[in-house]
């Protein structure tokens, strides 16, 4: 049976299910309240990329959290999101990782991301997209990484409503472990899943500074961490490039 805290509204288009999830957590909707559309006209990914796809061939979903926590831990739950979509495509055979902040990758290639915003009353509003049934042909030309979808890893795909139903089953538990144990206990699920750990990246922060060094791991705080000649930081954010 559905879960009965699951409220799914369901579009065959929409400028960007982000907005449509935005306006309702405005009007009260509770948590765990969705968005999905088999087609964006208008998504976006993080720093104010285009998320495209073909009609009917990704999951397109917006999912609205209500956490109790403090505002500042909120930020972590980007990567619970991240988590939840590599356990989704997990689910359905692909060798999927996780790619600081979000991106869900398999051998480097990107099978899906997340978008996460705050929204009305510290509110969060997850944005999530995974490729399912696109051909090569299907997919745009590559950004940082070259796309694939679950069709092109495994030789089959699940249909939109399938993914969503494994995207939150594996979402929900993650949403209430924070809750009750903060960023730590979501860090510490997303570090088996570590697809830079031990490579060399590059980092550019939002002030344009470039930071080259080795992936260290994932603080409890959900930051990356980067070493330089032996000296090692944590990054709250950030646009990351696996150099090796």
């Amino acid at each position: 049976m559905p879960d009965p805290r699951i409220r799914l509204h369901e579009m065959a288009s929409c400028a960007s299910t982000q907005d449509e999830l935005r306006a309702l957590a405005a009007a009260g909707e509770p948590a765990f309240t969705a968005v999905r559309a088999d087609v964006q006209i208008a998504g976006r990914g993080r720093r104010g990329r285009r998320w495209e796809a073909p009609a009917g061939t990704a999951l397109l979903v917006s999912i609205l959290l209500r956490p109790v926590r403090p505002v500042h831990e909120i930020p972590v739950l980007g990567l619970a999101g991240g988590i939840a979509a590599v356990e989704c495509a997990r689910t359905f055979g692909a060798d999927a990782r996780l790619s600081w902040p979000n991106d869900v990758v398999c051998e480097g290639r990107k099978l899906g991301g997340v978008l996460a915003e705050l929204g009305p009353d510290a509110s969060v509003l997850l944005g999530i997209g995974v490729n399912l049934s696109s051909e090569a042909a299907d997919l745009p030309a590559p950004d940082r990484l070259v796309p694939t979808s679950l069709l092109l890893e495994t030789g089959s795909a699940p249909s939109a409503p399938a993914a969503l139903t494994a995207l939150l089953a594996a979402l929900q538990p993650l949403a209430e472990l924070f809750d009750l144990e903060g960023p730590a206990a979501i860090a510490a699920r997303a570090r088996p899943l570590d697809a830079l750990g031990g490579s060399a990246v590059q980092l550019r922060l939002a002030s344009g500074e470039t930071i080259e060094g080795t992936a260290s791991g994932i603080a409890d705080d959900g930051s990356l961490l980067v070493g330089v000649a032996g000296d090692v930081r944590a990054y709250a954010s950030g646009e990351v490039v696996r150099l090796t």
